[in-house]
C-alpha cells in the first residue's frame, strides 16, 4: 500500500483552483485582482518547481534573526495538545486547520512584509502551511527546519501553553 503525499494533494488543489478561477478573489469578485493572482502564479510555479530546501531555515538563522534584533513573528501551527509541552518563546498560535479561517488570519501580522517563522513539531506541517502562507500575501514566510523538535533540541527558550 502507498501512502499519498499531503503536501502533492495540496499543490494539486491549488493547481485545479488556479485552472478553475477559483481562488480566493473570484470568490468575492468577477474579475481576478491582479496583484492576487500574481501571487498565486508564483507560490504555483515555486510549488511545481520546488526545490528540497525552498523556503526553509534552521532555527538558528532565526534566533540569530532575533538576537541581532530583527523582528520574526513565530507561528506554531501544532495542534493544541502540542501546545502543552510548550511553545517557541513569544510565538503565535494557530492550528493548520485553522489558518485560514478568520479566526486565524486575525492572528497573522498586519504587515505582510514580516518576516514569518512557521513551525510544527518536525517541518511537514510548516511546509504545508508554507504556500499557503505565500497565497495570502506572505512573501517572507519561511518554515523552520526541525520545527519545535528542532528548536528544543538546541536549547532555545520555550514556554509552557495550553488551548488555542
Amino acid at each position: 500500500m502507498t501512502r499519498s503525499n499531503p503536501f502533492k494533494r495540496i499543490a494539486c488543489a491549488t493547481i485545479v483552483v488556479l485552472a478553475s478561477g477559483t481562488g480566493p478573489a473570484a470568490a468575492n469578485d468577477a474579475a481576478l485582482n491582479a496583484d492576487e493572482l500574481a501571487r498565486w502564479t508564483t507560490s504555483l510555479t515555486q510549488i511545481r518547481d520546488m526545490a528540497p530546501e525552498w523556503g526553509v531555515q534552521g532555527a538558528d538563522a532565526f534566533k540569530t534573526s532575533s538576537d541581532a534584533g530583527v523582528p520574526v513573528f513565530y507561528l506554531d501551527v501544532r495542534k493544541p495538545e502540542e501546545w502543552e509541552k510548550g511553545v517557541v518563546q513569544g510565538a503565535v498560535k494557530i492550528r493548520l486547520t485553522k489558518l485560514a479561517t478568520e479566526t486565524g488570519l486575525a492572528k497573522l501580522p498586519k504587515d505582510r512584509s514580516t518576516i514569518i517563522a512557521v513551525y510544527c513539531k518536525s517541518g511537514h506541517r510548516s511546509a504545508l502551511a508554507l504556500p499557503l502562507l505565500h497565497q495570502l500575501g506572505y512573501p517572507n514566510a519561511i518554515s523552520m527546519k526541525g520545527g519545535y523538535d528542532g528548536w528544543v533540541a538546541a536549547g532555545y527558550p520555550i514556554t509552557g501553553a495550553t488551548g488555542e
